[in-house]
């Protein structure tokens, strides 16, 4: 139950909202996909449903075209971040058109869910709020049983509580069922205690792809005070997203093999060097550079 993101290109027009994307996302495994908004989360997420063609590369889900291919379409569920309900319809008639799409849909899973949730399946879609409405999709996309589950802004609208039974359910689903699963939103908080593994897109482009275990081996932040000023040059063949020189004093974020980049640092003579691993929360604000100039925002109102 693999799904295989190979090069995958796809643009509106003149715009290009995702590029040469590969990811692999293996069975009983969830991928959080991360980014702010607009970053091309969704585009990629239509993709994978095979709702949108690619215009170069393909996803493959088990080795199968994901697009136009009604074969793996019984076993995919895409949980859109507009998910579809029929007009004035209750829970249960929803599920119900659900249920003629996806054979292996299970009844007695909506009801346990729904229950969790504290909705009852008689209630109209439309007197739900934006939270209860959100519960109820995720009932009936655990009902269908999916191989491949796919959902957009996955925590959006939901209460802390409600978040919290989302991440237990998830996990238990991954369990019993051994299916792939990514995740999306563009709140790092909630990919930690889900996902085991992460993607950061950051307008078009996948900047990081790894385990969440490995993500603070990827990133760390160092200073290094030298004995004499140096310039960027003296830092050739390291592997460093950002620099900043001040006479003899340097900071810069490492990146790749953080063990292997800092035993490089240590032969360049350096009189002190001080290292610190970065959050998650961290790393995503250096990649996608949501904030990157206090001084900027603090101009804004002056």
């Amino acid at each position: 139950m693999m799904i295989e993101i190979k090069s995958v290109t796809k643009s509106y027009g003149d715009y290009t909202a995702i590029e040469n994307i590969d990811i692999t996302v293996e069975d009983s495994s969830v991928l959080g996909l991360a980014g702010f908004n607009g970053s091309g989360k969704t585009t990629l997420l239509n993709v994978c449903a095979g709702i949108f063609k690619p215009d170069t590369g393909c996803v493959l889900l088990d080795g199968n075209d994901a697009f136009d291919n009604n074969n793996e379409r019984v076993n995919l569920f895409y949980l859109s971040d507009n998910f579809y309900f029929p007009v004035a319809s209750s829970i249960k008639s929803a599920a119900k058109f659900y249920a003629n799409y996806f054979p292996n849909f299970d009844f007695k899973i909506l009801n346990s869910v729904l229950e969790i949730f504290g909705l009852d399946i008689k209630k109209n879609v439309r007197s739900l709020s934006k939270g209860m409405t959100k519960q109820a999709a995720l009932a009936i996309a655990f009902a269908a049983k999916p191989k491949y589950l796919l959902i957009d802004e996955t925590f959006d609208g939901l209460d802390p509580h409600k978040k919290e039974l989302l991440r237990k359910l998830l996990l238990e689903y991954i369990n019993d069922t051994g299916a792939s699963v990514i995740i999306s939103s563009h709140d790092l908080g909630e990919i930690p205690g889900v996902c085991d593994h992460i993607a950061i897109i950051n307008g078009k482009n996948v900047i990081l792809n790894c385990a969440i275990e490995d993500v603070s081996e990827h990133f760390r932040r160092v200073k290094m005070t030298f004995s004499q000023p140096v310039t960027e040059s003296t830092f050739k063949g390291i592997n460093y997203r950002k620099i900043k020189l001040s006479g003899r004093a340097v900071s810069m974020i490492l990146c790749g093999d953080g063990q292997r980049e800092i035993q490089k640092l240590n032969k360049l003579g350096a009189e002190s060097i001080e290292t610190t691993l970065l959050t998650l929360e961290e790393v995503f604000s250096e990649e996608t550079e949501a904030v990157t100039d206090n001084e900027k925002i603090k101009s804004i109102f002056k």
